[in-house]
């Protein structure tokens, strides 16, 4: 009877999920679910949590009382687990036709009625990533395990919505005449990515373009068909291009798309204030990662994209690489006290691609910098033998480099040029 008991509750959750992110927003809305599930099911859990992704970026609610929010809803069965995303602060009418589209986009009540044929054995882990970007709720939901019968799959659903109205943006509205540059996009990925990605992926073509993406505040992630792009850990691959690298075909107009999604103001270096802000927020904009972090739960989420690699800054430390397609490029680093990492924290972030606040790295001068952020508080040489210990010569296209030090609030900025004064790495660092 408690299954049968189970099974019906978990049904009736997937028929009407809609409906209950329809009639509340807010913590009452994950109180509801939480209360019916738990109390009548028992094996069931409901929670509301934080993603740890970027969720309120400056769009106010419908009464202008605060910001929109994204919550976490869930619900954990037996081997079990489905989570995905509710937008709530908008308005009932436009919070219903919103969270109803995210639901139906990323195939959540598919997914919570996949759950209850699983109660005799098999597993399903649905995870989601994104957030509100300006005035755009953009996401991905991953589904890994038995997706539909008893052999393993891992697969990408996403939505992409105009919080103004509730409806679907489509990538091509990002670029120039309205149409996503397939060849030239296809030509970038297979010259420039594929080369450092395929050693590291177990299906690894690039081309064509796929469908699926979704926006964060550095660029677009473009997600990959498992049997055309995945990863070692046997999850569906994706790709990170930032606004720098695609900025070319970009529509930057004033009020288009990517200036909504704050592209100019991650392309253009003006006045100090963001690079302060984002400084003293000990993270770098669209990497779920912040300085002081326990490591071991982001590489359980993220995955290793390889074993870690030793460097040497005066002393010796780790640098992490991680299999999400925002990492790409992009290094956690902490402390060699052991060969064991489970106590590690995130003592630096180090991104060698993406652009950041204006500093867009392969292309910001120095002077470019210094005459925005002043005279640095120190600056140190890089020779050919301090970058090999900073496993930094593949990046230094000619030396001696330079390292400028910005202290703001309680972590540092390092901005490391090579000899021509191109930025070629950023390090945030406690």
């Amino acid at each position: 009877m408690k299954i049968r008991k189970t099974l019906c509750v978990v049904l009736a959750l997937a028929m009407m999920a809609t409906v209950c992110l329809a009639e509340e927003t807010g913590s009452g809305a994950a109180d509801r679910t939480n209360a019916a599930t738990a109390g009548e099911a028992g094996a069931a859990e409901a929670e509301a949590m934080d993603n740890g992704s970027p969720d309120s970026q400056g769009l106010e609610t419908a009464d202008g009382t605060g910001l929109v929010h994204v919550e976490e809803m869930g619900l954990e069965l037996s081997e079990s687990r489905v989570t995905y995303p509710a937008v709530t602060g908008l308005g009932e009418e436009l919070n219903r036709a919103v969270n109803e589209k995210i639901l139906s986009d990323c195939g959540i009540p598919d997914y919570l009625a996949r759950m209850s044929q699983l109660l005799s054995g098999g597993s399903l882990q649905v995870t989601w990533m994104g957030g509100v970007v300006g005035d755009v709720f953009s996401c991905a939901v991953r589904a890994d395990g038995d997706i539909q019968d008893s052999r393993p799959e891992s697969r990408w659903t996403w939505s992409s919505i105009d919080l103004r109205n509730g409806e679907e943006i489509r990538a091509e509205a990002l670029f120039q005449k309205n149409e996503v540059p397939r060849e030239a996009l296809e030509a970038l990925l297979e010259e420039k990515i594929a080369p450092e990605l395929s050693a590291h992926l177990m299906n690894s073509a690039l081309s064509p373009l796929p469908e699926g993406f979704w926006f964060n505040e550095t660029g677009i992630i473009f997600l990959y068909p498992f049997d055309q792009l995945s990863t070692l850990s046997d999850q569906a691959g994706a790709v990170h291009l930032s606004w720098s690298e695609i900025q070319p075909w970009l529509n930057l107009e004033e009020g288009g798309l990517a200036d909504r999604l704050g592209a100019r103001k991650m392309l253009r270096l003006e006045g100090d204030a963001g690079i302060r802000e984002m400084t003293e927020s000990g993270g770098l904009p669209g990497i779920p990662a912040r300085l002081g972090e326990n490591l071991e739960p982001l590489t359980d989420r993220w995955k290793l994209l390889m074993d870690p690699d030793v460097y040497s800054d005066g002393e010796s430390g780790r640098m992490f690489a991680l299999e999400g397609a925002v990492f790409r490029d992009v290094f956690l680093l902490t402390d060699f006290l052991s060969e064991d990492w489970s106590e590690s924290r995130v003592q630096g972030i180090r991104a060698d691609r993406g652009n950041f606040r204006g500093l867009c790295i392969g292309e910001t001068q120095r002077p470019e910098w210094q005459r925005e952020l002043g005279e640095p508080e120190t600056t140190i040489p890089v020779d050919v033998e301090k970058a090999e210990l900073l496993r930094m010569t593949e990046i230094m296209e000619a030396f001696p480099g330079t390292c400028d030090y910005y202290p703001f609030g309680a972590y540092r900025l390092r901005l490391y040029s090579d000899a021509e004064g191109k930025l070629v790495s950023i390090v945030l660092t406690e």
